[in-house]
């Protein structure tokens, strides 16, 4: 079997130190804030994103370059591995997918195979870490690790609440009219995650039910503790409620680990500071 390697790109939203105690290799993506571009986890986070985003800074997303991308196969390939299997972000929330593989089709050919994550964070994370998995320990060809994971990458519910419309406004997931209507009431658009693409299914105006009626929820999956665990992300957001949502998830779903765990930058950068989450998903290593 060829010598093959596991990547991704920094939508994992986990440190350098991390990636490296992982074993993976991790493209790293852009933010522009205020006309200046930045690399996540090289010269940004997204605890300095959300210094910047509460102090009214602009703030887009882009994809790498094909120089960078290539720059990143180049050594990779220098370094002996043979086969790459490189997951990208959801192909619904970027373009990252046909971007990878639309260069690699043609300079790499089937030595990089590009794979659509359909997931964001720490559920990209686990699909990556589960096909390492499976390569590495399990003797999986690389070709049959991304079919198995396939079969998987939508096995996911998730709930996040992001503190105002007012950054969805930014990034046109919003209209700004709605964005003004909801601010000046309360309201708090309620996401979910649906085949790879965040979708609003409704509104609130107290987190902490809505975070207790999503406990309740995942807890009536009858999930596999073994199998799944539960993570709480947040980004800049109360502390009090953070904690409040670990006591539920403690009192409802009392088998399984719980995380609490950041962001990354380019999903923070549509979010915004202040979001909070809750996410049932397969565990790192389950095979």
């Amino acid at each position: 079997m060829p010598k093959t390697l596991v990547t991704c790109d920094s939508t994992i939203a986990i440190s350098p130190e991390k990636a490296k105690e992982y074993g993976l290799r991790v493209l790293p993506l852009n933010v522009i804030v205020d006309n200046v571009e930045y690399h996540d986890n090289v010269d940004i986070d997204y605890l300095k994103l959300a210094k910047m985003m509460r102090a009214g800074s602009v703030i887009k997303t882009s994809t790498p370059t094909p120089y960078e991308i290539e720059q990143f196969f180049d050594q990779l390939f220098k370094e002996g591995y043979e086969k790459i299997v490189h997951f990208t972000i959801s192909s619904k929330l970027s373009s990252m997918f046909d971007l990878f593989t639309n260069i690699c089709h043609e300079k790499y050919g089937d030595k990089v195979i590009i794979v659509d994550s359909k997931s964001i964070m720490n559920f990209m994370l686990s699909s990556v870490l589960n096909c390492k998995q499976l390569i590495e320990e399990k003797g999986y060809t690389p070709e049959d690790a991304v079919e198995e994971i396939k079969k998987h990458v939508t096995d996911v519910e998730v709930v996040f609440i992001p503190e105002s419309l007012t950054y969805l406004k930014r990034g046109g997931r919003v209209s700004p009219t709605v964005s003004f209507i909801g601010n000046i009431i309360g309201l708090k658009p309620v996401l979910c995650f649906n085949d790879g693409a965040l979708e609003k299914i409704g509104v609130t105006r107290n987190v902490k039910a809505t975070m207790k009626e999503a406990a309740l929820k995942f807890a009536a999956l009858h999930k596999d503790p073994k199998i799944y665990k539960i993570s709480i992300v947040a980004v800049d957001a109360n502390e009090a409620l953070v904690e409040f949502i670990h006591q539920i998830v403690k009192e409802y779903l009392p088998d399984f680990e719980c995380t609490v765990d950041g962001f990354s930058v380019n999903v923070e950068a549509h979010a915004g500071p202040g979001t909070i989450g809750m996410i049932i998903h397969r565990k790192n290593n389950v095979y």
